[in-house]
Formats: C-alpha cells, sequence, structure tokens
C-alpha cells in the first residue's frame, strides 16, 4: 500500500539529490577558479566526470543500504543527520578511490576537501527539503488515495492512528464503516453508517481505496468485500490484524509462495550474520586471553592471596543457547566459605573480599568468560547466562523469558549497557532485561554488536551504581 509510494519517492529522491550534488560540484568548481592563485589543472571532461562520481556515491549508497520504510518522510533529526554523514563518507570514498586508483595528480586535494563541507551541507538540507516536496507534487490530483477504514471501532481507531502520519503519502480518510451508530465519529472521521451498504457508501464519499481491518477470517466475507470493490473499481486492502487479535509483536515471511507468521526476527539465523558474529568473537577473545587474561589473573591472584586465599577462579554451571548447561569462568570475588552460591550478591555483601568489591564495580571479574567465547560456548555481546534455579524463577515472571536461549549468551548485552543490571529486586527488574535481550535479537547487526561493546568498556571507567 503505502510501501510502494514510499520506495518510489526515496528512489526520485536519490536522483533528485544526486544531480543536485553534482551540479553543486560544478558551480563550485566554477567559483573556486574564480580565486586568485586557484586555477585548477585538468581538461573540463576530467571535471564533468568527478561531478559524475559525486552522483554516483549518492546512489551507490542508495543501492548499498535498500533501507526502504514508510516512516521516510517523517524521519527525525538525528536520524537524517546520521543518514547524511553516511551519504557524504560514501561520496567521499569513492572519490579518493577514483584519486587513488587511476593515479589523478590533476585533481587538487585542497579542492576536494574544501567541497567536503558544502557536499555535507546540500545533502542534509536536500534531506529534508525534497523528500515532503516530491511527495506533494507526486500523490496530488488523482493520486490522492480517498480511504475509507472498515472494521471494528477498536481496529479502525487503531488503524486511524497509524495513518494520520501518512498524509504526505496521499491518504485521505473520508470515513469509517463499522457496525456503529452512524451518528458516531471516530477521531475527525465521519462515520458512514453500516457494512451492509458499503457500495452505496463508496459512491457517496467517492471513495478509490477501502482499508479492512480485523473483518472476519472467513472466504465468504472477504470475497464479498472484493467483489464490491472490484466491480466500483476500488483498491481493497486488507490490515493484518493478528498483532491487535493476538494481543503481541508478529513477523511475517514469505517462502516459496507460502506465508508465514513468527513471533520474533531473528537475524541470527543467518548464517553468515552468525560467522561474522563469531570472528568477532575469536577475534577479541584471543587478544583478550593471550595479552590481558595473564597479566589480571596475576594481579587477582596476589589480592586474593592476602585477602581470601583460595582458587583463582570461580565456575559455576549457567544455561546457554537453547537452554544447554555449560561451565562459566569468572575470577573468584567471594570468600570460599560460601554456604549459597545461589544467592545473588547484594550491595555491602559480607561475602565479597575487599579487592572483589572493586572487580565486580568494574567488571573485571567477568573476563575469564573470554574463555567460554573463544570455546564457542558463549558471545562476546548477548543475553546474560543465569542459573537454571534463576531461569525458573524468572520465566514465571514474563512469559517470552526464553525466547533469550534462542541465541548464545554474552559476557555484555543491550541491558547491561542500558544499566539493568545487579540484583534483581523486583519483576519489572526482569521484563525490562528481558524487553532488553529480544530487543537485542530481534534488532541484531555488526554495528550494535560494537556500539554495546563500546559502550561496555566505556562504562569499565564510569561503572553503573547497580554494579556490586
Amino acid at each position: 500500500m503505502i510501501l510502494y509510494r514510499s520506495r518510489g519517492i526515496q528512489a526520485l529522491h536519490c536522483a533528485l539529490q544526486a544531480i543536485t550534488a553534482a551540479t553543486v560540484f560544478w558551480v563550485w568548481l566554477f567559483i573556486y577558479e574564480q580565486i586568485p592563485s586557484r586555477q585548477l589543472v585538468g581538461t573540463p571532461l576530467f571535471f564533468f566526470y568527478y561531478g559524475i562520481l559525486v552522483g554516483a556515491g549518492l546512489v551507490l549508497d542508495y543501492l548499498r543500504t535498500s533501507m526502504y520504510t514508510t516512516d521516510f518522510l517523517n524521519l527525525k533529526f538525528p536520524v537524517n543527520f546520521g543518514i547524511t554523514v553516511r551519504q557524504t563518507v560514501t561520496v567521499i570514498l569513492l572519490l579518493f578511490f577514483s584519486l587513488v586508483a587511476f593515479k589523478h595528480q590533476e585533481m587538487s586535494r585542497e579542492f576536494l576537501f574544501a567541497f567536503i563541507p558544502i557536499l555535507f551541507v546540500v545533502i542534509l538540507v536536500t534531506n529534508f527539503v525534497f523528500p515532503p516536496l516530491l511527495a506533494r507534487f507526486v500523490f496530488s490530483g488523482n493520486y490522492v488515495q480517498k480511504t475509507i477504514l472498515l472494521g471494528s471501532r477498536r481496529g479502525v481507531e487503531r488503524i486511524t492512528e497509524w495513518l494520520s502520519g501518512k498524509v504526505l503519502y496521499g491518504v485521505k480518510l473520508v470515513g469509517a464503516v463499522t457496525d456503529g451508530s452512524p451518528s458516531e465519529r471516530i477521531g475527525d472521521i465521519p462515520h458512514l453508517g453500516s457494512i451492509a451498504k458499503l457500495e452505496d457508501h463508496i459512491r457517496r464519499v467517492q471513495a478509490n481505496q477501502v482499508i479492512a481491518v480485523d473483518v472476519p477470517h472467513s472466504p465468504v466475507v472477504v470475497n464479498h468485500l472484493a467483489n464490491v470493490c472490484q466491480r466500483l473499481g476500488v483498491r481493497l486492502v486488507l490490515a493484518n490484524d493478528y498483532e491487535l487479535m493476538l494481543g503481541r509483536r508478529i513477523t511475517m515471511t514469505e517462502e516459496d509462495g507460502i506465508h508465514f507468521i513468527s513471533f520474533h526476527r531473528e537475524p541470527l539465523e543467518n548464517p553468515f550474520n552468525r560467522l561474522l558474529k563469531r570472528a568477532v568473537d575469536v577475534g577479541m577473545s584471543l587478544l583478550v586471553v593471550a595479552l590481558v587474561l595473564p597479566v589480571l589473573g596475576g594481579v587477582v591472584w596476589l589480592f586474593q592471596r592476602f585477602q581470601s586465599p583460595g582458587p583463582l577462579f570461580f565456575k559455576q554451571l549457567r544455561t546457554g543457547r537453547q537452554g544447554e548447561d555449560f561451565l562459566l569462568y569468572k575470577f573468584r570475588t567471594m570468600h570460599t566459605d560460601n554456604p549459597d552460591e545461589a544467592l545473588q550478591a547484594q550491595a555491602g555483601d559480607a561475602r565479597i573480599y575487599t579487592a572483589g568489591q572493586w572487580l565486580r564495580r568494574m567488571s573485571l571479574d567477568e573476563m575469564p568468560q573470554f574463555i567460554n567465547v573463544l570455546r564457542g560456548e558463549m558471545s562476546v555481546v548477548g543475553p546474560r547466562p543465569h542459573l537454571r534455579q534463576h531461569d525458573e524463577i524468572f520465566r514465571q515472571k514474563m512469559i517470552s523469558y526464553g525466547v533469550r536461549t534462542f541465541i548464545k549468551p554474552g559476557i555484555t548485552g543491550l541491558a547491561q549497557v542500558r544499566d539493568l543490571r545487579g540484583e534483581v529486586q523486583s519483576d519489572q527488574d526482569v521484563i525490562q532485561r528481558v524487553r532488553s535481550d529480544l530487543d537485542y535479537l530481534e534488532n541484531w547487526s555488526l554495528l550494535l554488536d560494537v556500539e554495546i561493546i563500546c559502550r561496555t568498556v566505556l562504562k569499565v571507567f564510569v561503572p553503573s551504581k547497580h554494579a556490586w
């Protein structure tokens, strides 16, 4: 429905933006040459080629990202700014690749560096100005979709709220058709009457699109709606109402013509994504195990000799991917006469020796888990592994708790960098952490892992107030 319109606007925006950026390059060339002692070497064709490269860089970025979204016309400034930075970097890389690959000594580096801030400003301004102007131009006249919403009042209200942000795509709500009273209004939309008189309503408001929400899942009802709309030359769109009906998010996929519904996106089911993540895990864990652990282990051993003699490592069975047990390693931070290892550490816990408090606060006691990462039992980033008895308790607090085991547990995770760590004191603590773990599972990317790792390193120097 709106997705095709969004894709078209993005393609048009890319083309117009590329032409604008190339034109600005040539204008800047003309201005630069007017400056005394700034004469450039090279033929007009040479600089025409580099202007084309500027536009080509923007097209390349568009093709590389292919990030189609129905929110394209409603992007907030931080998102648009980030896109602008990415586009600018892509253009710069393409220009300098050409310089190096073809050894173009004629192109002044000073000229290019002076052009970069101009390019950034042009891209930023066009990212804000072009999309809404293009939308108003192409989605006008006969391309305005006069839309009737059909279904239950609850379903119509839900889709109305969503469509209120899609006005620029040429969707105009002209009425609602439900089984409620004809005198009622749903927000600013007039109630046209009952579903039985749909054909009359369509003719009266001259609608050219009907969006049906939570209609009965009956071939007879759906075919009737389709026949009415097709006879009148009106577009019929059936809104997927499973999320409303089930009260939870769903994901739709198609494989060989068969449509499937699942409850979670799983980027790490892609073996290439898993390979990338494993490469980062192995690379980091090799460095830590070879260079950091021997030194840090020696320091911890000395602290233990004076404050709490005993084994260097603390080993404990935790649950990993698909609920399988594995032996987790940590630097021991508690005295050896610990009567209950399953009892969560608390602020001022007497079981923790003095240096152990410092290790826990800076999360340095977790460093031996890079051994688990190297063995493939854990990942650097993922949901934190818990004791099996804690899993059973937490599972009662949030029904989707077990979904965390779809992926390997991690040394750090999205919940930890969001400061959701330490002792679990309430049901809300569990719910917030599980939601963060599910966010990570569904939205994994290599960049997200890098961000979490960087934020974790920062927290070593600026520890969380919940770390003990």
